[in-house]
């Protein structure tokens, strides 16, 4: 038999009609696997995307065993496990996988609840610092992983007379509380007779920011999150207190989540006056819960509440002095300066 030189080694030549039959069957076996595949998908079988049943499992279990209350959600969550799960399974990569499991959390549809793929994770925590898997209230869906150009950080103050305002923009970042702090102590050292915490406008953000901006102000036991899954937990006030100057909040329609958990439990604990428009009635306590891929599942577990009284979600925190959001400050003025 004829041979062909490969340097020292040597292989016998194929007939001419065999290499066309190898390339014939070569293409039958393609066709065989891709389509063994398509079909596999199509059942549910293995996917591309490692450990995609478990993952999946994990996520749709999490929902089914932590959500406050699926009976309010406009959901049959039980209906969306196979549907979604075939879709899981059949994905062809991980975007596609994670882009999955983030419909399907999005149809709880309560604003607080949804999934975080690893890439999300790691914008958010480059815009608002370190994520750990504690208490967390976020009013926004998905935040915008740049924080907001307000001209003035999360944080302002100002001595307008003897009024002290202190412009709180939201409580996601980490510090807030901090200027908070910060803000009280110096307008208190300028003269301030009065202070005007202005939350109008703030979507809300961290449990602990919430805590600690209330333990500027107060001390004590101020909120329970109420749960279907564990018995109430409550939630103290953190910090020393910085200030027991007169203190009004002013809030709109538009403060969401932890800050209207901060002017609710401020005016309940009788050490603050709510000025402006009712709030939104949005206090669903979310827990981040991190997986092992790097993703996240922001899950509303709870809801926020008074430690004494009923919850504000669904009704929002009612002002002592209702007036449009445009007149609270003056209303506030009215109340801490020139008295009722």
């Amino acid at each position: 038999m004829r041979t062909a030189g490969l340097g020292a080694a040597t292989i016998p030549r194929r007939p001419a009609a065999w290499h066309r039959t190898a390339r014939v069957l070569a293409l039958v076996i393609g066709v065989a696997v891709g389509a063994a595949a398509m079909q596999a998908r199509a059942a549910g079988g293995a996917a591309p995307v490692a450990d995609a049943a478990q993952r999946f499992d994990t996520v749709y279990d999490l929902i089914r065993t932590r959500y406050w209350d699926l009976t309010r959600a406009d959901v049959d969550w039980a209906a969306l496990q196979a549907p979604f799960r075939r879709r899981a399974l059949a994905a062809e990569d991980e975007a596609a996988f994670h882009e999955v499991l983030r419909e399907m959390v999005g149809r709880l549809d309560d604003d607080h609840s949804r999934y975080v793929s690893p890439r999300e994770v790691e914008r958010t925590r480059e815009a608002y610092g370190d994520l750990p898997c504690i208490g967390v209230f976020s009013h926004v869906q998905a935040p915008d992983p740049s924080p907001p150009d307000t001209g003035d950080g999360p944080v302002s103050w100002r001595l307008d007379g003897t009024l002290g305002v202190i412009r709180v923009v939201d409580l996601a970042r980490t510090g807030a509380a901090a200027d908070v702090r910060e803000a009280a102590i110096t307008l208190t050292r300028q003269g301030a007779e009065g202070l005007a915490l202005d939350l109008r406008g703030n979507p809300g953000g961290r449990l602990v920011e919430m805590m600690r901006t209330a333990g500027v102000f107060t001390d004590g036991l101020l909120w329970r999150v109420v749960t279907r899954w564990t018995l109430p937990m409550p939630y103290p006030a953190l910090g020393a207190t910085a200030t027991d100057l007169p203190l009004v909040v002013l809030v709109d329609e538009d403060v969401h989540s932890a800050a209207e958990g901060l002017a609710g439990a401020l005016q309940a604990s009788g050490r603050a006056r709510i000025v402006g428009e009712r709030t939104a009635g949005n206090v669903e306590a979310v827990l981040p819960f991190c997986l092992r891929d790097g993703s996240q599942v922001w899950l509303a577990t709870g809801v926020l509440a008074p430690l004494g009284g009923p919850t504000w979600e669904g009704e929002g925190v009612v002002p002592d002095v209702e007036v449009d959001a445009e007149a609270a400050m003056k209303a506030a003025r009215s109340l801490l300066v020139e008295g009722p």
